[in-house]
């Protein structure tokens, strides 16, 4: 008998999850609350090959191990970053822009294109009424709803984010970092370019209130004397959390729904997309979803160690953060080598921040008289 298999979320892991399904043989049904795919928003997303190491380029990745053909919008060449005193930069095969949103091009109607299988759109499903009726579903909405009404939700952090599309001169092969507790806190702002002459501009400031939104926006553009002519702008929350089990029942959770969304910079395109193929083969072959994500736990785990430095950074803490990881030799290793340098680094500054603690600890204690 063939299985009945539902999809709640049209967004990149829904469509993948698809895709990876109409290969095994199977008809998924998606639902979908809004009128088409896509983000309401244009943006361009960035993947770091930072991040996915062992894998030597990502867009080959895709391809031969999660059987998508996708075009990016350009290849990262340079990340220009810039903290309050000084400006850095690094060169190399960095990883890839892509166009996110409802534009024709976006990663979204690339995905939608390939997907065979019937989307109802316009559509709020309940996942514990299809799963009465359904053999299995994947919940891929893009949200934590889901997994907090299952109980599987663990909160980390969450953070408003401020952007736009933005007019100006851009080299289409760079994207800009900013970090400055001043308007970010522990967060940072990035433009990412859709060509020469529009970009993505947008702040990420955690555990902020959306109406303070403009605040930090004011103060971003203000303090980097940024001049670009703003066409649209957006402001929305982001939530970071921590999932497990992934799978309850006969309901899988995959992409932000799953917790995969990389907390460090927060594009998360990669894990979506991933957690969604991995879902699927899960459904279709019978094997444990839990352990087919295991390898995308430990890198989510690893930039979550990243962004709790961030939280507690100061500037100086950046400045020399920056300069470290742009030195000569140590650029060299990071950018152009495959070296697994987030897995060591993490350990390494989480051995480091255990030993701070125990150390504020000791002191504490003794400063307190406690003890004999």
């Amino acid at each position: 008998m063939t299985l009945r298999v539902a999809i709640i979320g049209a967004g990149a892991a829904g469509l993948a999850c698809a895709i990876e399904l109409q290969r095994h043989g199977l008809v998924p049904e998606l639902f979908e609350q809004r009128a088409r795919v896509g983000e309401l928003f244009p943006h361009v997303a960035g993947t770091l090959q930072l991040f996915n190491r062992p894998v030597r380029d990502q867009l080959l990745y895709l391809r031969e191990e999660l059987g998508l053909s996708l075009t990016p919008l350009a290849p990262m060449r340079r990340i220009l970053m810039k903290t309050p005193h000084r400006t850095r930069e690094v060169r190399g095969r960095l990883g890839y822009f892509f166009l996110r949103g409802q534009d024709p091009d976006s990663l979204e109607n690339q995905l939608r294109s390939a997907v065979t299988s019937p989307i109802h759109f316009n559509t709020r499903a309940d996942h514990r009424y299809l799963a009465r009726r359904y053999d299995h579903v994947v919940v891929a909405t893009g949200n934590n709803e889901v997994p907090a009404a299952l109980g599987c939700w663990q909160p980390l952090m969450k953070a408003v984010v401020r952007g736009a599309v933005v007019l100006g001169d851009f080299d289409p092969y760079t994207i800009v970092m900013w970090v400055n507790t001043q308007y970010a806190k522990g967060g940072y702002a990035y433009l990412t370019p859709f060509s020469a002459r529009r970009a993505s501009l947008v702040l990420n400031v955690p555990d902020a209130q959306p109406a303070a939104a403009d605040y930090y926006w004011a103060t971003f553009w203000r303090v980097e004397n940024l001049r670009y002519q703003v066409m649209e702008d957006f402001v929305l929350e982001h939530y970071f959390g921590y999932v497990y089990p992934h799978r309850v029942g006969n309901v899988l959770l995959a992409g932000i729904a799953g917790g995969f969304m990389e907390t460090f910079l927060g594009f998360g395109l990669l894990g979506a997309v991933r957690s969604g193929v991995l879902a699927a083969r899960a459904v279709a072959t019978g094997r444990d979803y839990e352990e087919l994500v295991k390898p995308l736990c430990r890198e989510m785990h690893q930039t979550l160690v990243f962004r709790e430095w961030l939280n507690r950074a100061t500037n100086r803490d950046v400045d020399l953060l920056v300069r470290v990881i742009t030195s000569p030799g140590l650029r060299q290793l990071i950018y152009n080598t495959n070296l697994q340098w987030l897995k060591w680094t993490s350990r390494s500054m989480t051995l480091w921040r255990r030993t701070a603690d125990r150390l504020r600890r000791l002191r504490g204690g003794r400063y307190s008289g406690a003890g004999p």
